[in-house]
């Protein structure tokens, strides 16, 4: 298979079944499960029930298709039965739609479960309100907004036993950094449930600052009550899966249980390079040969409507699968792959997660995804019924993926990454501390650290004020509130027909400027359309159809600057000092360059009559290699190099997603390393710890790339505002090596 591009193949072993005998259960729920299929136990299975029974609260950690629902799912309506209620988040609306579907079995034991999210209907959603269901499935983004309607949801979060986190690893980074805060904003809803007069008996009404009364001690649940809340979390195989399960929920102890139990059958996996064709062309035409029901992972939205695009020009029926198409939509993919109508299916990360999609025979990973978790996680989604399977990472001329092209073992067999996550990002914190004020007043024991100095700035914006000892939102912080959402804390810019003016979709602004430029080519569905216009003091874009059948696609050249804002932490490594702490980063987007999807190569380059900006405070880390910089006249070039190389390598270090981690190199030798959010999300913090690491990572890549001067594969990063010119791949194997003390 595969033999015009001759890959040497790996053989990843079948694993055999290590079944348990069950602990007690009720014949009833027994009856359903076996119904289903399910007679035994795994070993895995049987631990966490007994943990969950004992009050625990547990972090599963185990693949795909190892019967992490039955974990949870057993526990959950036994406490449905008793009369307790249980919320279970999902990181994507598909995979609560799945588990919907398998605890709705057990609605003749009397247990209901609904889904609420966005795309439950209004209606639905007034008969879920108006007799509530024992087990709520739903997203962080819907929890964020249920907090501030208790009088809505009191009966449900007094019941509330369980809290079910699936997925935990998918909440990294700045995602995780609200939910952490939504969870502490839930444990202190329960914690002072008992303050509101009438709380658990239904009240109607919009809960007033006249129902606040003082939380009697005796109220509170003893350890093991009947009201004590415990967290099920599961994850993917990541690093720190006790520790970061504890920093998102804020609980001190969690019991790991390693899902090691569940057969699986033989994977073949391959690892082949791009030649002379763009990634795209390349997994397509691996798909082709392999001909089995196949899933193509593409790293963003862009990548899977140009796998679509290029897919149906060359004659393949290749359907496109993300985030942001309507729900209608993707849940008719869901079933035409599922019963086999969909033969291959180009998707984002939107399907790596458990969700049961059949049958698959390969995955192909339309360049590596960031991390080995994530890599992993979309392997896993093949080979699920126990048959053969097939998995294809086609590596992109960039220099992680090159670095797994030449160490396919390390891809197989590599140590998994770390989750991160910084709750205390003040611009995120922030918006939780106004909106747990709606929630119920706050008052000064509700305070961390630091939560001081942003009450007072939300109060300085008018957006909180006084009453008695209590914090709550004025009319303005109550709007804004209304306004405020867990992805879209950033401006959004709205897509626009030029013609009709219907809405075609919404961008974040940091984003918009690099994709929505004027001359830009935007896809949707498949389709081409030009920018006709970015307006950012509006927040909109204009497009418009291409008319025409080319394969183009545009990128942005931009600017980058980095000003210091503050000092937290000093070291040196070797000459080189590093210093973390806080920048001002502001993106400048000047013009763009047009490139063939086909082949990668660039065909043309554009200015803009006005380039546009954005600007942010966020989180960084810098090293001055300025001792250096007199050596020779190229320093500059090669540490714009280096810069490279070595952001190319982080992912590999931190488990942050390579869109995390910006880089700023100066001529006069100090790189800056800046996380991409707003405020930050930890990133730059782990791998200020790791630089060495990452540094000899960069070192390996520059030497055993055996290009002259720099190519994709070791130098070259298609992040690059100057469009990967101005570099230099001997300067920067020379740089690297003084850093690491070798001769």
């Amino acid at each position: 298979m595969l033999d015009s591009y001759s890959p040497k193949w790996f053989e990843e072993p079948p694993h055999e079944a290590q079944f348990a005998d069950p602990p007690p259960i009720d014949p009833k729920i027994l009856e359903i499960l076996n119904r289903r299929g399910i007679k035994k136990l795994y070993s895995h299975q049987k631990k966490a029930i007994e943990a969950i029974r004992e009050g625990k609260n547990i972090v599963l950690m185990a693949p795909t298709a190892s019967g992490k629902t039955e974990c949870y799912m057993i526990p959950v309506v036994e406490a449905a039965m008793r009369g307790e209620s249980s919320l279970l988040i999902f990181p994507t609306k598909a995979l609560s739609r799945d588990q919907w579907s398998r605890i709705r079995e057990f609605m003749q034991l009397g247990v209901r479960a609904e889904v609420y999210d966005g795309d439950t209907a209004q209606g639905q959603r007034q008969k879920i309100r108006n007799r509530m269901p024992q087990v709520l499935i739903t997203n962080f983004d819907m929890l964020h907004y249920m907090l501030g309607n208790l009088r809505i949801w009191n009966e449900f979060f007094y019941n509330l036993r369980y809290v079910v986190v699936d997925e935990v690893h998918a909440y990294s980074g700045t995602l995780g950094s609200h939910v952490a805060n939504v969870l502490w904003r839930l444990k202190r809803v329960l914690q002072k449930k008992e303050e509101w007069k009438g709380l658990a008996k239904g009240k109607t009404k919009q809960l007033s600052v006249g129902d606040f009364i003082e939380l009697d001690p005796s109220a509170a649940k003893a350890p093991g009550g009947k009201h004590k809340l415990q967290f099920i979390v599961s994850s993917a195989t990541i690093g720190n899966a006790p520790e970061f399960a504890s920093k998102i929920c804020s609980e001190k102890e969690f019991v790991l249980i390693e899902g090691t139990g569940s057969p699986r059958g033989k994977t073949m996996h391959a690892v082949i390079s791009e030649r002379d064709e763009s990634v795209v062309t390349t997994s397509l035409k691996v798909a082709k040969e392999i001909n089995r029901k196949t899933i193509i992972f593409g790293n963003s939205h862009n990548m899977v409507e140009r796998l679509g695009m290029v897919g149906r020009r060359i004659g393949m029926d290749v359907a496109v699968y993300r985030s942001g198409l309507p729900s209608e939509d993707r849940r008719n993919l869901e079933a035409g792959f599922h019963s086999g109508r969909v033969n291959i299916l180009a998707a984002t990360s939107a399907l790596e997660l458990g969700m049961d999609v059949g049958n698959a025979d390969a995955a192909i990973l339309a360049g590596f995804p960031g991390t080995v978790t994530r890599l992993r996680q979309r392997i896993g989604r093949v080979g699920r019924k126990g048959q053969d399977s097939y998995a294809v990472l086609v590596a992109r001329d960039n220099p992680l993926d090159q670095y797994y092209a030449a160490n396919p073992e390390v891809y197989l067999l590599g140590k998994p990454e770390s989750c991160n996550a910084k709750p205390d990002n003040p611009f995120i914190r922030s918006i939780h501390l106004l909106s747990a004020a709606r929630d119920i007043p706050l008052d000064e024991g509700d305070l961390h650290e630091g939560d001081e100095k942003l009450v007072r700035e939300l109060m300085e914006k008018g957006l909180l004020h006084r009453l008695g000892d209590m914090i709550i939102p004025t009319p303005e912080g109550t709007q804004k509130i209304r306004t405020l959402s867990l992805r879209n804390c950033v401006r959004q810019v709205r897509i626009l027909d030029k013609h009709t003016k219907k809405q075609m979709g919404e961008r974040e602004e940091s984003i918009a400027i690099s994709e929505l430029f004027p001359g830009a080519i935007y896809l949707i569905g498949g389709k081409r359309y030009v920018s006709r216009g970015l307006d950012l003091d509006e927040a909109v874009a204009y497009l418009e159809p291409a008319g025409d059948d080319d394969t183009y696609h545009t990128q942005a050249t931009r600017t980058e600057h980095a000003e210091v804002i503050g000092v937290e932490e000093e070291r040196y490594w070797n000459e080189v000092k590093l210093t973390r702490g806080s920048v001002h980063i502001t993106h400048e987007v000047n013009g763009f360059v047009v490139k063939d999807s086909l082949n990668g190569q660039s065909v043309g380059r554009r200015e803009l009559d006005e380039p546009l900006v954005y600007e942010f405070d966020t989180q960084a880390f810098w090293a001055d290699w300025d001792y250096l910089a007199n050596g020779t006249a190229s320093f500059g070039e090669g540490l714009h190099a280096l810069e490279h190389v070595s952001i190319g390598m982080m992912p590999a270090l931190s488990g942050a997603d390579a869109a995390e981690v910006g880089g700023i190199s100066n001529p006069y030798g100090r790189i800056f390393y800046y996380e991409g959010s707003a405020g930050g999300s930890g990133v730059s913090e782990i791998v200020f710890k790791r630089y060495a690491e990452c540094i000899r990572m960069a070192y390996e890549r520059l030497k055993a790339c055996p290009c002259k001067k720099g190519c994709p594969s070791c130098i070259f990063s298609p992040q690059c505002g100057n469009n990967n010119r101005y570099l230099d791949k001997d300067e920067a194997i020379k740089i690297a090596k003084d850093g690491l003390g070798e001769k």
